[in-house]
């Protein structure tokens, strides 16, 4: 069976992180990614560009694919998370929840929705940052 397509998509302006306090269960109230499933037709980069516009009012350009991180979370998923940047829009609430900056130091799996993969992904994100901070990037 294929395994089902999520993308997420990590935005950070001034040291903060983008995420969404989440309306629904599971995790309601609880902080999530920028994301969600990949369309049929549509490709993962897509899903993602999609994704931010609906869940934040924001128009963001891909810069980089962090990486692909599978998972099981009621069904087999494989998560392509990006990292953007913000290029147009205006931030708004949506029926998926609340957009919220916040400090990628202070996040614990407490807040998160989904910390069985987001805490993966947000390690990976730090590591991205600092190798690109030594690169000069």
């Amino acid at each position: 069976m294929a395994r089902i397509q999520v993308v997420d998509t990590i935005i950070e302006k001034d040291g903060k992180i983008l995420m969404l306090k989440r309306n629904f269960e599971p995790g309601k109230n609880n902080l999530d990614l920028l994301g969600g499933f990949v369309d049929k037709g549509e490709t993962v980069k897509q899903a993602a560009i999609r994704e931010v516009k609906e869940e934040t009012g924001f128009d963001v350009q891909l810069i980089k694919k962090l990486g692909s991180f599978d998972f099981f979370e009621r069904e087999e998923k494989t998560d392509n998370v990006f990292v953007g940047r913000i290029i147009g829009g205006k931030l708004k609430k949506s029926k998926e929840g609340e957009p919220i900056w916040i400090d990628l130091e202070k996040i614990t799996s407490d807040d998160l929705a989904f910390p069985q993969v987001h805490l993966r992904v947000l390690d990976r994100y730090k590591k991205y940052k600092t190798e690109n901070f030594k690169n000069g990037n």
